[in-house]
């Protein structure tokens, strides 16, 4: 993807409506044939010269954006539409730039899951191998994007769900720092902790597509001394690059270890310095994000699900069962935990490092090809592993970028997490445009 979009909206979008009407990965809920009208608009009122991406560039949505025109499905069925008072600032923003939503994607219903399983739309396949785990939530963004229907979508992501879909997929995933995308539009999950996400093959267009939605007073408030680094030497002094080691050497297959490490071999050879830093214990930062999100979670579910159980999946309902049980003193000490975490996090591992090279999902992807969509210990069980390493990054409110890295023996894509302090979202990025593509012959 070059700085400029392509001059043929009206072709770009029939190509993208096309590929997803043929597509068996079932990755969208709905398609919006409006857009060819939309094209038509854009190409009619184009000047010669070239616009800026993204302009003329298809995309699609996780079905939690609310419009005027339409209420989100939010993943589940019994004709449940989520209705937000409020429409989506981030569709609006991507709007006035030109770009042209096609199609509202599947996900794991309510967004309380990461195993792309939806028992009311079917769940949404690997485009790698249709065999294995889609990962989720932001499933259907990650697989449109992967199979080349899409040049990007947007997730949402409360414990990792775009980086961890986007991992499992091989593409890019990134959750901003919290704050930076202000959208009152969007079905919540955990509202302290949701995040607005981005999901490109492309760095640039990620680039460009998140110039396009941050919010304009972020851009401001981003981080002096969080400018991108410069090809060459990373940066006027040597990228620090911090490793977790007491994470990987007790929670890692040592798979998934030694292609975390040749992503760090690469960027020491490009002039970054490696140095070991701590972080506090996943079980505690796990524990801390996980009572936030079900205390959140049940406050806004526990009518609904008593009304209609059905439009909740066995797994979600067990979810929420657990999470009716954490009561107020529990929650008000998780956000003071949150931001002693925080403290701890900023003060320690970011004294002594730029970014952290973290791992994603520490295990290989499972396969799912005989789950049924709505099994509730599969479910469970594979949603706490694939958050176990992607949610503390969502408690403490940071950047962090899924990054393609390899495969694993079975053939399917490992990401690894390239994590930033406050406001380094721009570091952050510049990273994937750095070290983006996977390594020649590790297909």
């Amino acid at each position: 993807m070059t700085a400029e979009s392509p001059r043929d909206p009206v072709q770009a979008v029939a190509a993208a409506l096309a590929a997803a009407r043929a597509s068996r990965l079932n990755a969208f809920i709905e398609l919006f044939p409006e857009a060819e009208e939309r094209a038509r608009s854009l190409s009619a009122a184009s000047a010669d010269d070239p616009r800026p991406a993204p302009w003329g560039l298809p995309f699609a949505h996780k079905d939690v954006f609310v419009t005027a025109e339409r209420r989100p499905t939010v993943g589940v069925g019994h004709g449940y539409r989520w209705d937000g008072e409020r429409t989506s600032v981030t569709l609006d923003r991507l709007a006035a730039a030109g770009a042209i939503a096609v199609g509202a994607l599947n996900l794991d219903p309510h967004c309380y899951a990461a195993t792309g399983l939806n028992p009311y739309f079917g769940r949404v396949l690997n485009p790698v191998d249709s065999r294995f785990a889609v990962g989720g939530s932001s499933s259907g963004s990650a697989a449109a994007v992967a199979a080349g229907i899409l040049p990007f979508a947007l997730g949402t992501d409360t414990g990792g769900s775009v980086r961890i879909p986007a991992a499992l997929c091989g593409v890019l995933g990134f959750k901003p720092t919290a704050g930076v995308i202000s959208d009152p539009g969007i079905a919540p999950l955990s509202p302290s902790q949701d995040v607005i996400g981005l999901i490109a093959r492309d760095p640039a267009l990620l680039r460009a597509v998140f110039a396009v939605v941050r919010d304009p007073v972020s851009r401001e408030q981003q981080d002096p001394g969080a400018g991108p680094p410069r090809i060459g030497p990373l940066r006027v002094g040597p990228l620090r690059v911090g490793l977790p080691a007491d994470w990987i050497r007790t929670a890692v297959d040592p798979e998934i270890a030694t292609i975390l490490h040749s992503v760090l071999r690469r960027m020491t050879a490009g002039g970054a310095v490696a140095t070991e830093v701590a972080l506090p214990s996943l079980d505690a930062l796990n524990a801390c994000a996980g009572t936030i999100t079900a205390f959140e979670a049940s406050a806004l579910h526990r009518k609904a699900l008593a009304e209609r159980p059905d439009r909740y999946p066995a797994a979600v309902r067990r979810r929420l069962a657990a999470a009716a049980e954490v009561g107020g003193d529990a929650y008000d000490q998780a956000l003071r935990n949150r931001e002693v975490h925080r403290e701890a996090v900023i003060g320690g591992a970011f004294a002594a490092a730029d970014i952290l090279l973290c791992p994603l999902i520490g295990v290989p992807a499972p396969r799912l090809d005989g789950v049924d969509d709505d099994d509730v210990s599969t479910a469970g069980a594979t949603t706490l592993a694939f958050l176990r390493f992607n949610r503390p990054f969502s408690l403490l409110g940071l950047p962090a970028l899924a990054l393609p890295a390899g495969y694993d023996r079975n053939g399917i894509p490992v990401g690894v997490q390239i994590v930033g302090r406050p406001g380094a979202d721009d570091l952050v990025l510049s990273i994937a445009e750095r070290f983006g593509g996977l390594p020649a012959g590790s297909a």
